[in-house]
């Protein structure tokens, strides 16, 4: 990673970590890239999970040591026999400020080292809530207002 790119990602891990603690209960955040690589968290009143697409999901695997470096990062497996197909972590409120950005740089570190994303700026976000009113993005800066590309065809 080069210095630019670390820069990039420091300043989305504080944004993310920020966001986080700002998900009102009920809400879903996706962050996602090309080649159905992504992280998701869901808010409840009690707890915030967080999950990580499993190599079911990926056109590119994991390789072994970016799975270890997720188990380190406190990250628990896919595991197949249990129905659970993605990396996950759950936390229980209240959490600390600090513990939201190691949540975040986490999910930063399996993005780009385990699943390739170059940088932020490839991420589109979306989120929701089953509370009224839209959720707001807008600390995610560029990527919380990133738009999917037209997939319409062309008129001419």
């Amino acid at each position: 990673m080069n210095d630019s790119t670390a820069g990039d990602w420091d300043r989305f891990v504080v944004a993310l970590a920020r966001c986080l603690a700002e998900l009102p209960s009920r809400a879903t955040l996706v962050l996602a890239a090309s080649g159905n690589r992504y992280a998701q968290f869901v808010q409840f009143d009690i707890r915030l999970s967080a999950e990580l697409a499993g190599n079911d999901f990926l056109l590119e695997p994991i390789s072994p040591a970016s799975a270890q470096r997720l188990r380190e990062l406190g990250w628990t497996a896919p595991n197949a026999g249990r129905d659970v197909d993605n990396w996950s972590r759950t936390l229980l409120w209240p959490i600390s400020d600090r513990t939201l950005v190691e949540l975040a740089r986490g999910a930063a570190i399996g993005l780009h080292d385990a699943m390739g994303v170059r940088s932020p700026a490839e991420l589109r976000a979306k989120g929701w809530t089953e509370n009224p009113g839209a959720l707001d993005l807008s600390v995610l800066g560029v990527v919380g207002r990133r738009e999917p590309p037209d997939r319409s065809p062309a008129r001419g």
